[in-house]
């Protein structure tokens, strides 16, 4: 039988072993991380630009360029989805940042959709991350050329997401990013007819494809 890769096993093979480690969620958004690491044995600490007051859980609203933490304070640390969200100036000093926040040897797992797919071809109508995930990419790489980090392994995978229906969508990709809702609202019949042209109806709704990209760094 052939094991299923996303993220959640990505983290689990390279972060390994969990228990007890200080782990770092960059950008966590709603914080979806937190179980399942804890679950682990995990010490989960999330952070995100956005982090609304009250909640589940306990996030810290602070940007990846600015950690409000000492330094050496996390065996390990994660961007799921996230890099590229920062902004493209701010990029090269979140890696700084992130590195030292890490223990030495401390690894961080940088997880970004590719520019392409279903999803991605849907999200373009509104928001072409073409060029944002490029962008990324290459900040990932003068990290490692600047010898802030050295790359330990890359690993593509499919992911498939399931929507309940386009409103589904619509509020989710807004949930990511809320510089989106301008646009959703006023390309709001091309972006349905796209979601109804590439999404894959299931049983449980509406699937879009996504390939992703995970870079495993560790801590020069």
């Amino acid at each position: 039988m052939t094991r299923k890769i996303n993220a959640l096993t990505i983290i689990s093979d390279f972060l390994q072993p969990l228990d007890g480690k200080a782990v770092l969620d960059i950008g966590c958004g709603d914080g979806g991380l937190s179980d399942p690491l804890h679950k682990a044995g995990a010490r989960w600490t999330g952070v995100d630009p956005y982090a609304a007051n009250g909640g589940e859980r306990a996030i810290i609203r602070a940007g990846a360029e600015a950690l409000p933490f000492a330094d050496a304070s996390f065996d390990a640390a994660i961007y799921l989805n996230a890099l590229h969200h920062v902004p493209v100036d701010d990029m090269a000093q979140a890696l700084q940042e992130t590195a030292r926040v890490l223990v030495p040897l401390g690894r961080v797992v940088i997880i970004e959709p590719l520019a392409s797919g279903a999803l991605s071809t849907v999200l373009a109508v509104v928001d072409d991350e073409t060029e944002i995930r490029a962008a990324a990419l290459a900040s990932l790489r003068q990290a490692t050329a600047n010898g802030i980090f050295r790359l330990v392994a890359t690993q593509t995978y499919p992911r498939r997401e399931t929507f309940a229906d386009f409103e589904d969508f619509a509020a989710r990709m807004v949930a990511v990013d809320q510089s989106r809702a301008a646009a959703i609202t006023q390309h709001r019949a091309e972006l349905e007819h796209a979601f109804r042209r590439h999404a894959q109806q299931e049983a449980r709704g509406f699937a879009l494809d996504q390939p992703m990209r995970a870079d495993i760094l560790e801590k020069a």
